[in-house]
């Protein structure tokens, strides 16, 4: 937004969304459907990763022995932190999907989310 010099008014009107999306989105309270994001991107110009700000910054996360090399996605896990501590109902799936891109180390990474 920023480089386009709008503000979020601006932003909705030229998106099609609401003032009030734009700042759940940007905010991180609430994340937009694959299929607005694919679009927001579109009418932007911009890759769904240049979208959400995933770069090629490197994150790591050391867990007694276990390392997750997660590269360029720093944001999701950190998105995931935070969902998993709002929306309690959603752990199960959450997990599942934890352990089918962590098999290896899923109950560390679980203990991690778990952590304060």
């Amino acid at each position: 937004m920023s480089s386009r010099r709008w503000n979020q008014a601006k932003a909705a009107s030229e998106l099609g969304l609401t003032q009030s999306q734009i700042s759940d989105y940007l905010s991180g309270k609430s994340e937009p459907y694959l299929s607005t994001a694919v679009a927001i991107a579109k009418k932007l110009g911009v890759s769904l990763d240049e979208l959400s700000g995933m770069g090629t910054d490197r994150f790591v996360v050391e867990e007694e022995g276990a390392l997750y090399h997660v590269e360029p996605y720093h944001q999701w896990v950190e998105m995931l932190k935070r969902r998993w501590r709002r929306k309690a109902p959603a752990r199960t799936e959450l997990e599942l999907a934890i352990r089918i891109l962590f098999p290896d180390d899923a109950d560390k990474m679980i203990d991690w989310l778990n952590r304060p």
